[in-house]
């Protein structure tokens, strides 16, 4: 029973990736219905290379794409180097699934709410301070070098890589190496410089390139922040996709091709310079110097930590003011009148997308877990284990050049614009997700307690049910929550192979984020941020509730 389990995820979850790569490399190469030919022709390529800004596009994408998991994992081994063992690192663990169950969108429209010319920063300090009575006239938003879309995305991955250091963290024994550093003489951040760095990294290699595929192709945080004149490759190519002529649909293809090989160049370039740094690392690591300790690097990481977490509480601040606001007047910081009245006018009209989303993303991630759980039961049984590269593969890979051919393909099936092939794009990017929150602790289980169920004449499945899953159920319930949250966060998959017939509440956020009317902006970003915050806080209170269940 349990052998069907990884056919399932070959086939739910790993075979649309060969779908996607051919729905996208035979438009590029002009083989299809749009050029009328069988046979691949130079034709897409010279219409990409002949568009006008290409070159800016790419390299705005390369710096966006790398400057913030860079800066992301630069600033997430700081704080893990000089808050770790301190009462610093318990108030990182109490105050990171909040920061991390804040969704893309919503974080990026409040955000630009915040930093804005006109945002609350300013009206913070205006007119006491700056003495301006109206807006500067600064482009900060949407700028045309890509920073604040660069910074955006370095304030939601460093959570992230910080979360994913705390877990590779359990499988170092850091405590007993930091004693014996010291016993050298050397300062506690030398011994993490030394010894537990090079120790750490090579864990948390998989989700920083998964960062990196995600700024790379990055398309909803990019309208919303990113320039447009030329946008990033990533927006670029969307646009192409969503014009009506099918002719133009192969320099789409090409475009996105494009990304791929961006991507997969630019990780390995990193790879290439990882091999290039190593000896001057180990050169580094046996030179016996101590050093003193870094003053300067430890207030930083101490600095980082509460600025992070502050600005995501004004982000959250901002979008809460701006949804009751009735009437707010630049300069003053706070509205002159506030009422529910942008919630009641526009909930009838969100309930909709609410309910598509709600539904999708519990059906998805409930699916997801199943898959997950199915496939470590048989590899606790068998020993036989998919591949973690095979299975991070679609978080590893551009998102838009897949999804792209994946709609490809479902054109020429009859199926773009169906319910179910938006659901399966969700789980195409869901189960990695969900498989890194639940490995860890389904293999780490003791499987002695099944050994007695099971000498007490109980059956395997009633092992299962009885203990095995009882005892699992807060992380079981957390991959679920996890899940969720990457199911509502999903635009590109819900807008292109939906067709634009599957509203949801994120693609709404993000056409209605893109537009002037930030009342109804903050609306639909709260909403969006209510929904995983609902599913974070049932698997909290769900294992607490059954501890008292016989």
């Amino acid at each position: 029973m349990l052998r069907i389990f990884p056919a399932l995820v070959s086939i739910f979850c790993l075979a649309p990736l060969i779908f996607g790569v051919a729905g996208v490399l035979l438009p590029a190469l002009g083989a299809g219905p749009a050029t009328g030919s069988l046979h691949p022709v130079s034709g897409p390529f010279r219409l990409l290379l002949a568009e006008p800004g290409l070159g800016k596009s790419v390299l705005l994408t390369l710096l966006t794409g790398a400057g913030a998991p860079v800066l992301s994992l630069a600033l997430s081994l700081l704080v893990v180097t000089f808050t770790r063992g301190s009462r610093w690192w318990a108030w990182i663990r109490r105050v990171l699934p909040p920061v991390l169950a804040l969704p893309h969108v919503a974080f990026a429209i409040g955000f630009a709410f915040l930093i804005s010319p006109s945002g609350w920063l300013v009206r913070l300090v205006s007119p006491i301070l700056t003495g301006w009575s109206r807006p500067p006239d600064w482009q900060i938003v949407q700028d045309p070098f890509g920073l604040t879309l660069t910074l955006a995305l370095a304030f939601k991955e460093t959570p992230f890589l910080i979360l994913m250091c705390m877990a590779a963290l359990s499988q170092i024994d850091v405590d007993r190496q930091l004693r014996l550093g010291r016993s050298f003489g050397y300062p506690p951040h030398r011994v993490w410089e030394k010894l537990l760095i090079p120790q750490l990294y090579p864990l948390i290699r998989l989700p920083f390139f998964a960062a990196m595929a995600y700024s790379l192709s990055v398309v909803d945080m990019a309208l919303l922040l990113g320039p447009n004149r030329p946008p990033t490759l990533a927006v670029q190519v969307f646009h192409w996709f969503q014009e009506p002529e099918l002719a133009l649909m192969p320099r789409a293809a090409a475009g996105a091709l494009l990304l791929l090989g961006l991507t997969l160049g630019l990780m390995g370039l990193w790879t290439a310079g990882e091999r290039l740094f190593s000896p001057l690392m180990k050169s580094h690591q046996t030179n016996g110097r101590r050093g003193r300790p870094s003053h300067f690097f430890s207030g930083l990481a101490r600095v980082s930590v509460p600025t992070g977490f502050g600005v995501t509480l004004l982000v959250f601040a901002g979008l809460l003011l701006w949804s009751i606001a009735v009437r707010w007047r630049f300069p003053a910081a706070f509205p002159a009148r506030m009422a529910l009245s942008n919630w009641t006018s526009e909930l009838p009209f969100a309930l909709r997308p609410m309910g598509f989303s709600l539904a999708m993303a519990a059906l998805v991630s409930f699916v997801a877990v199943c898959l997950v759980i199915g496939s470590l039961e048989h590899q606790n049984r068998t020993q036989k284990a998919l591949p973690l590269t095979l299975i991070a593969l679609p978080i590893l890979l551009p998102q838009l050049p897949m999804v792209f051919g994946i709609q490809v393909a479902a054109l020429r099936a009859g199926l773009s614009g169906t319910l179910a092939l938006v659901m399966w794009g969700h789980l195409l990017f869901v189960f990695p997700y969900t498989w890194l929150c639940l490995n860890g602790n389904y293999l780490a289980f003791d499987q002695r307690y099944i050994t007695a169920g099971l000498s007490m004449g109980r059956s395997p499945l009633a092992c299962f049910l009885r203990i095995k899953l009882p005892m699992l159920l807060r992380p079981v319930l957390f991959s679920w929550a996890v899940g969720f949250s990457v199911s509502i966060a999903q635009f590109l998959p819900t807008r292109m192979l939906g067709g634009g017939r599957i509203p949801t509440i994120t693609t709404e956020a993000v056409a209605i984020g893109s537009g002037v009317d930030r009342r109804l902006a903050a609306v639909y970003a709260l909403i969006q941020l209510t929904l995983p915050a609902l599913a974070y806080a049932t698997a909290l209170i769900v294992p607490r509730l059954k501890r008292g269940t016989p």
